[in-house]
């Protein structure tokens, strides 16, 4: 089993303000990890994805240095994604010392938290190099709770924008571009190299067995892969209440997806696909 969605970070990693808004928007704190609370929530996975994280915009950095120092504790399970801000000039630069020096594997993005416009030519020299050098993206193209984080660039239909101009970058949309599952739904049929996982999504029951079963239905169920979005959800929970999700469907009184359905989905390997084997 793998899990293709986790973080870390720690209280010096985030911004007074940043967890002054979490709190006033979720009702409960953001959810922080040190390296071995980490390591010891995934001992029910065979690998891992640990992803680095930068939000200047926003106020909160998981250094990228951080992130590929724990994952050489066991760098056969934990499978380490960079994440650089598209503002900083020397972004392109960064990224490739972490790939050379640092030995990460991919590129964490996200538009909505570092307000960049997707296609701004400074993120299409980085999707090259991603590209050109087999790293793939995984990318938060959907909502979030902050206030500042702007809407506009967070819509999952930009994502064919990018994969139209890079059609051979490898890209996981997270979270299934929630709220917008359909348009999601979409790019990843009509893209052989786009993908997109459900992590944190079991808290909204309703809405999840919607969109698997419109994903059931498009016939794309094998672009679907597993995450926890650890520490926001755990491994325990997430398997739980996709399970019972399954459950759910197989009560409707018309065609969705098995309990089988979801024990391949839990157990989908595309680190081939991934170029991450």
């Amino acid at each position: 089993m793998i899990d293709y969605h986790t973080h870390l970070g720690e209280p010096n990693h985030y911004s007074a303000d940043y967890l002054a808004e979490g709190f006033k928007m979720r009702g409960k704190p953001v959810q922080r990890t040190t390296p071995d609370e980490h390591y010891e929530a995934m001992k029910g996975v065979d690998k891992c994805i640990v992803l680095a994280f930068r939000s200047r915009h926003l106020g909160f950095e998981v250094p990228n240095e951080y992130v590929a120092e724990y994952c050489r504790r066991d760098p056969e399970k934990l499978i380490g994604f960079a994440c650089v801000d598209p503002h900083d000039f020397n972004a392109l630069d960064e990224l490739k010392e972490c790939v050379t020096n640092l030995g990460l594997r991919g590129l964490k993005t996200s538009p909505i938290y570092q307000a960049y416009d997707p296609l701004d030519p400074r993120m299409m020299r980085i999707y090259r190099y991603c590209e050109d050098n087999g790293l793939p993206i995984l990318t938060h193209h959907g909502t979030t709770f902050p206030r500042r984080a702007p809407m506009k660039w967070a819509h999952p239909e930009q994502v064919e924008e990018i994969a139209l101009a890079f059609p051979e970058l490898r890209i996981i949309i997270a979270h299934m571009g929630h709220p917008w599952e359909n348009e999601t739904i979409s790019v990843i049929r009509k893209h052989p190299h786009v993908y997109a996982d459900v992590s944190a999504l079991y808290y909204r029951p309703w809405q999840l067995y919607n969109s698997l079963t419109l994903a059931k239905e498009y016939g794309v169920w094998r672009k679907l892969i597993f995450g926890t979005d650890f520490p926001i959800c755990t491994f325990e929970d997430s398997i739980a209440g996709l399970r019972k999700a399954a459950e759910y469907a197989s009560q409707m009184p018309f065609p969705s997806f098995t309990p089988a359905d979801m024990e391949a989905l839990l157990h989908n390997d595309i680190l081939k696909e991934l170029n991450l084997a």
